[in-house]
Parts: C-alpha cells; structure tokens; sequence
C-alpha cells in the first residue's frame, strides 16, 4: 500500500534532465529566470498519486503457513509517473519481497510536482501483507462441544500505516545542467509575469548577447561566447525555429508561449541534428496537464505596443488523447525618441531629437497540436499545424545614417509537423518527426521621394527606391521538408548508444516585378535547391556510482546545392556544390563531491551555409552560390554547484571558461543594396563567464548576478583582414554583466497571494565600433559604457485553479542613451503594464 505523503514531508532537490525539459521555476538576472529559486512551499508540491489497479499477489506458500508481513520499497519515478526501479529497504522475507517487488515495476503514478511542474522523485512505499481474520484459538474437545468452523485465509487489501515518508527527486532542469552537456538551463516563469520578450531574456543570461536595429519587431544579432547569428542555431522543442512558425527570429518569439531556455554551449547533442559552429538554443514549450487548461496575457504600453497570447489544452486523462493550442498578436509604432543629425533651414547638420516614424510592426501567429500517448503501437503521436505572419517599417539603412519613409517588408509561413515515439523494447526507443514549412518573404522599396528624420518629404528621387540601386518589389517562395531520427539503445546498465538522423531539402524561387528592364532575366525565378543530411553517433556511460558522465560523438555532414545564375552575356550558369565533412568531440561531468561537479566539453564543429545565405534572403542580402563551410574547435571548462541548502538560504554559482578557435567564417560585407556573405577570416574567442545566485530561507530575497569578459581576436593574416591580425573585432561587447534582486511576499491579502517587487540591471563596457588599429584614440568611433536599469512590482493570486496576475514595470529608469548593433539607439525610459490569467 501506498503511505499519506504529506506536502510538508516532501523535499525536492534539484538535478539533471533529458531533452525536453519543464524548467523549475526560478529566479533570473535582468528580466530572465537564473538556476534556482526558494524552496517550494506546502501549497506548491503536489506528492505523487497511484492511478493503476495491478494488484500484490499473497505468495501461496506464506498464505497457506499463515504468514504475514510488511515490506517497505524504495521506489524511483520518472516524470510521467512511471516506476523505473524497485528497492527492498525493509524485508519481510524472500517471498514477500519478490512479490511486492516484481508488481511494484507495474504500477503508474500521477506524477509529483512543484508548482504545477512534473519532477521525477523517488518515494518510499509501505506494503502489508495480512490475512482476513487472525486464525481462531481452538478450545478442548468435549464430547458435547463441536469443533469450530476454520475460516479460509485469503489475503486483504494493505492496511494504512501512519509513516514518515520523504520524497526526493530532481527536476529535469537540475537533472539536464548536471549532466555532461555543455548546457544553461532558464526557466521563464518569471519572465512570463514580466514586460519583457525573448531577446532581453536572453541578453540576461551570462555569455549572451542580443543586439538589435530598433524596438520589437526589428531584426537582432545573438551571440553566445562569441560566435554570432548563423553561427548559432535555434529550435523550438527540438525542430528548427524558422521551420516552427517563427521566420521573423527568437528576439520576437512570444515569452508567455515558453517554458523553459536550453543554452549550449558550443558542443551540441546529436539529437538536434544540428551542424552549429558556436552552440544552439532550444526553447520548449509549456507542459498540458490533465483536464482542462488556458492562459492569457495582455501586455501594454510605450511606443503604442500591445502583445497578447492566448492558449488552451484539453487532456481528460492522463494517457490517451489530447489537443491544444496557442494564438500571438502584436503590434507597436516603435515610435521612440533618438539622436540624429538633420539638416537646417540652411542645410547644415545640426543635432536634434525626433521620434521614429516608419518602424511599425505588426505580427500574428498560432497552431493546433492534436496527439495520442499510451497506444498499443505508439507510446505517442502527435500532428502539429501552425501559421504565422509579420509586417514590418524600415526605419533607416543599417548604420541609422539614411531615414526610409516608404521601405516595408513582411513575411508569411505555414507548416505541418508529424511527431512519433515508441519504446520497441525494454532498451531500445525510437522517436521521429516529419516537417513541412512554407515561406514568403517580400520587400517593397519603391518610393519616389526622401525623407527627412522627421517625416517630412524632401525631394523627388532619380531613381525609385530608399535602399539604393533602385526599385525593389520582390517576393521569394521557400519550401523545406525536413526529418528528425532518434534511436536509443541501452547497451548494458549506465551504457548507451544513440543514432540521429536529420535531413533538410530546401526549394527556392522568387519574383522581381521592378526589373530594370522588362527583357532582362529574372535572377529569384529559377529553381534553387540545398540539401544538407547530418548523421550523429553518440555513446554515453556513466561510471563511479554515477560519480562520472562522459559522451563521445561523432558526425558526419552531407551538403548539396544546386542554383542557376544569370550571365551578363545573356544566358544561365549552372552553380552545383556539393560538400562532405565530418566531425566530433566528448563531453564529461564529474561530481567532486558535495556540492561541487566538474564539467569539460570539446567538439569540432562545422557549420553548413544556410539558404539565407546561399540564395540571399529576399529582402537585402543578395545570393553567394560559393560558399565554404565554416569550421571551428570549440572548449568549454566550468566549476558548478549543485543546489546548496543551508540555514542562511539556497546558494548556487558555476564559473565558466571557454575558446572558440574558428577559420573561414562567414561574414555579412557589402555597402547599401549590394551585401552578401563571404568567407573572410578566422578568429580566436577566450572568454570567462561566471554566474551566482542566493535565495534567503523561506524564499522572501533572492539575488542573482552573472558576467563575461571575452576577448574576440582576428586570426586571419591574409585576405581581407591580413592587416589586421591579432586584433580585437570591431562592433563586439567584450565585458558585460546582469544582476536582478527580488522580494517575494506571500500571504500579505489572502491565502494565496504573492507581491514581487523586483530591481534588474545590464552593465555594459565601452567598445569601439572599428578595428581598434584604425585612427588615432581621439579620432576612434567608440560606444560609451552604458548601465541600464529597471524596477517594477508584480502581484499574483491563486484561487483554486484559478491564477491571476498584474505587473507594472519602468523600463531603463534612468532614461539612458543606449545603443546597439552598429550603434542603432535603442528606446530610452518605458513603463509597462502587464496581466496574466492562468486555469
């Protein structure tokens, strides 16, 4: 039988996870959520639940000798209440052990949780065997007596005890950050209650940096430990970001539509089938429970910015069917105030403040997800539809030198993904998905006549066009089918095998209605195709009583592309690549002991050019049909802490060295409408990051801090950047640091209440935009240090099931300048208003 567990007998300690992670909620530098947070009160812990009617035989040699007994086993749950292992802790015998044991591994649980969040736990179980009636106490035989009737024995229910019982686990978060993997895991609970979106989400975390040409909406440049953009791959629940409905980029993806943030760094797992040269991100999307769920968020304020999301799941049983789905809509003027230089009535440049004027942006976007778990030939199936679309102002060329008035493009995307897992046998799983995603993107740049910074017309234009080089009206169509392939083996006890296998083919064309000439060729028109298949082998073995994780992988790259380009003598030149390369690396993890662990990491790693960058993206980046791969050897070294408990509170902190040592990097040049990528240098990236955090007994302060000094240097002593060997690369952050404090009071009104008063900052230092080399120190064009703040105060209540939530919130505090991607000005002070309703 199962014992009470009372909520104030759980103790949940947190440890590592497998992929897909439901993050456990904590608190974060900057607006973002860091490794820990207070211990979860009574009211947050939901203690695990039997669901099953497998019943205990009474082994038959003890029945019929009339003997009873109690055996207490440890049992070990995964996340979906699935019991993994059995452990006798009290015998009562041979018999009874083995027979309580071996229908133990039958039963299923409703699953433990801390705050709504399934952990994986283990727990103590009391069973007693007993028989119907003690057998009866035979009186003397008298001739005038009868013998009394022997009832049968037969064996009872188990009988409750009143017993202490603990249950300890880790959540898949600690589990995932305890493991080999190079990886951060960031839990947005908090960030959902808050004003911020994804790309300041990011920005908060140690070794990250989210740069960006403008307010919500406008395109931004993530890099994590030095590498940068493509260099970095992105994937929502493991499929491709931009396969997922979200063309427009992580910066803009809706928070309130995520769970939980998987960083990593540099060494990617195989199963992403992934060809990332400085790491990937992995968002995951929020857990359905059984029964009847939704939520909503309403976000307003500044700059006439509105966000919503909406989402809902059904689930009437634990197994069995399910169906969900999400809804997004933005939308602000991003009409900010910034510095520029504009002309007089005389024609002199002179500084002045004006507000944007063409930097609206408006995005919408959903998807329905339907699946099954638990069939006879599927232990899941799901079929997932979504859709998205976004329209966006240019407000001014990449340098904010040149203000557009007219320049707008959009995009729009459709896509169907069909997912499958199956355990084939006690040691072997399979899980795979199948994909689809439409695109178009178009670019309108067609205006007649300038603008001046504050919206006014000027002249009429020569040629048509704000951009340069004329009229642009195009669109181009993408197509991409992809294939995800996970197998798993479990060779022996603590030893694995894994295979993956992920290919992509992707069609492109286009249309440019504003040619020149109507003779001439149309260079989007003709059919362009890339293939890239990445194949993984890992083997994964844990040692030393799990005191020791290591991983070896390898992988192989398969790419193929095949483009027609026109020719200036009239006709067509067929430009067909193919390339195969090959890579690998290790991961380990050691536990120094309590509560220190080791974690070290190196791959060699290759990253494929995109299609973006191969054929141009449709809106300013023209086509480069010769492109090489990019290469790197990626390191990573970190000293972490598991969740240290004492009477002073919770303390956490990892300290993190690495080096990026790249050749043939892919880099955007150009000037006005002519970019493109090319390869041109190398470089050599060492860095430190460190991170550290306290949470105060019972949960009422918590403090978190994190930063990084990196030192990104060109490696190329020929080609484009020969001269400049050794140097520090332009436009790059090199010190950055967050911090965040938060007070959480619970009770102040009602039972369930929590008020949250909160203080986050971003410090970071001066940087030159130029190669250092260049010009005098008078003369060098340098960003100032900037140190940005924010302050606001969130109140939530719980009624039932029932949550609801309210959060104001000033933005930059201070109204400091802060600038950007190549010194783009980014909006000043803000104040925002925020509400959540959860079922």
């Amino acid at each position: 039988m199962f014992l009470p567990v009372t909520p104030l007998a759980l103790l949940l300690s947190v440890a590592s996870p497998p992929p897909a992670s439901s993050a456990s909620p904590e608190q974060a530098p900057a607006g973002a959520e860091a490794t820990q947070e207070a211990p979860p009160t009574n009211d947050e812990v939901q203690v695990p639940r039997r669901i099953d009617s497998v019943v205990v035989p009474y082994p038959q040699a003890e029945q019929a000798a009339r003997r009873e007994g109690e055996v207490v086993l440890r049992l070990t749950l995964d996340e979906t209440g699935v019991v993994t292992d059995s452990e006798v802790v009290r015998s009562a015998g041979p018999a009874f052990d083995e027979a309580v044991r071996t229908a133990s591994l039958s039963f299923r649980f409703e699953p433990a949780r801390v705050r709504g969040e399934p952990v994986a736990c283990q727990i103590e179980l009391v069973h007693t065997f007993q028989l119907d009636t003690p057998p009866p106490v035979a009186a003397p035989e008298t001739p005038t007596q009868q013998p009394a009737a022997t009832p049968e024995a037969t064996a009872t229910a188990p009988e409750e005890k009143k017993l202490e019982t603990t249950v300890s686990g880790r959540s898949d978060a600690e589990r995932q950050r305890q493991s080999a993997e190079a990886v951060k895991v960031v839990s947005v609970q908090r960030a959902r209650a808050r004003s911020v979106d994804m790309g300041q989400v990011l920005a908060a975390q140690e070794g990250v940096e989210v740069r960006r040409t403008g307010g919500l909406g406008s395109s931004a440049s993530f890099t994590l430990n030095g590498l940068t953009d493509d260099q970095v791959r992105f994937f929502l629940d493991g499929v491709p970001l931009d396969l997922s409905g979200y063309p427009f980029g992580i910066a803009n993806v809706p928070v309130n539509l995520v769970d939980s943030i998987q960083l990593y760094r540099g060494v990617v797992p195989i199963r992403y089938g992934a060809d990332a040269l400085g790491g990937a991100v992995n968002l995951t999307s929020t857990p359905l429970e059984p029964g009847a769920h939704g939520a909503v968020s309403l976000q307003g304020g500044a700059f006439g910015t509105f966000r919503l999301t909406l989402g809902g799941g059904y689930k009437p049983a634990p197994t069995g069917f399910y169906a969900r789905a999400h809804f997004f809509a933005d939308t602000t003027k991003n009409n900010y105030a910034i510095d520029v230089e504009a002309a007089d009535d005389r024609g002199n440049l002179r500084p002045v403040t004006v507000k944007r004027f063409h930097d609206g942006y408006e995005a919408l976007g959903g998807g329905v997800e339907v699946g099954f778990t638990e069939l006879s030939w599927a232990d899941r199936v799901v079929l997932r539809a979504f859709g998205s679309r976004n329209d966006k102002e240019l407000q001014h060329n990449l340098v904010m030198a040149a203000p557009y008035g007219e320049a707008t493009y959009d995009a729009d995307s459709l896509g169907a993904q069909l997912l499958y897992a199956k355990t084939l046998s006690p040691t072997v799983r399979l899980d795979a998905l199948a994909g689809y995603a439409w695109q178009a993107t178009r670019l309108v740049d067609i205006a007649e006549w300038g603008y001046d910074w504050f919206g006014n017309r000027t002249v009429p234009r020569e040629l048509p066009g704000e951009i340069g080089g004329g009229a642009i009206d195009q669109t181009v169509w993408q197509q991409t089918a992809y294939g995800r392939v996970n197998v798993g083996w479990d060779v022996a006890p603590s030893h694995t095998l894994r295979l993956a296998l992920a290919p992509t083919v992707t069609t492109r064309t286009g249309e440019e209605r504003r040619r020149a000439s109507p003779s001439d060729p149309d260079s989007l028109a003709p059919r362009r195709t890339q293939l890239t298949f990445v194949t993984g082998l890992e083997y994964q073995v844990d040692l030393l009583d799990d005191a020791l994780e290591v991983i070896v992988f390898g992988k192989d790259y398969l790419y193929q592309g095949r483009a027609r380009q026109p020719l200036a003598v009239g006709g067509w030149l067929d430009k067909d690549k193919g390339l195969h390369q090959l890579g690998g690396g290790a991961s380990m993890r050691l536990r120094l002991g309590t509560p220190l662990y080791l974690k070290a990491s190196y791959e060699r790693a290759t990253r494929l050019p995109r299609a973006d960058e191969v054929f141009g993206n449709g809106v300013l980046v023209l086509e480069n049909l010769d492109l090489e791969p990019e290469h790197s050897h990626n390191l990573n070294l970190s000293l972490s802490t598991v969740p240290l408990r004492t009477r002073a509170g919770s303390f956490r902190g990892e300290v993190n060295g690495f080096a990026r040592f790249a050749d043939n990097l892919i880099l955007l040049t150009g000037r006005d409408r002519d970019w493109s990528y090319q390869n041109v240098y190398g470089a050599r990236i060492l860095g430190v990051e460190l991170s550290a955090g306290w949470t105060s007994t019972g949960g009422l302060f918590s403090v978190d801090a994190n930063a990084t000094a990196q030192d990104p240097r060109n490696a190329s002593s020929q080609g484009t950047f020969g001269d400049f060997d050794g140097r520090r690369l332009p436009n790059r952050p090199w010190l950055f640091a967050n911090a965040t404090a938060r007070m959480s009071l619970r009770g102040l009104a009602l039972a369930e209440d929590e008020l949250s008063p909160f203080w986050s900052t971003r410090y970071v230092h001066g940087f030159f935009r130029n190669w250092e080399g260049l010009g005098l120190e008078s003369t060098k064009d340098d960003l100032d240090a900037q140190f940005v703040q924010t302050a606001g105060v969130g109140y939530r209540v719980r009624r039932g099931k029932l949550t609801v939530g309210l959060t104001a919130e000033l933005e930059n505090l201070t109204d400091a300048r802060v600038f950007d991607y190549y010194g783009v000005e980014r909006p000043g002070r803000a104040g925002w208003l925020k509400g959540t309703l959860e079922y």
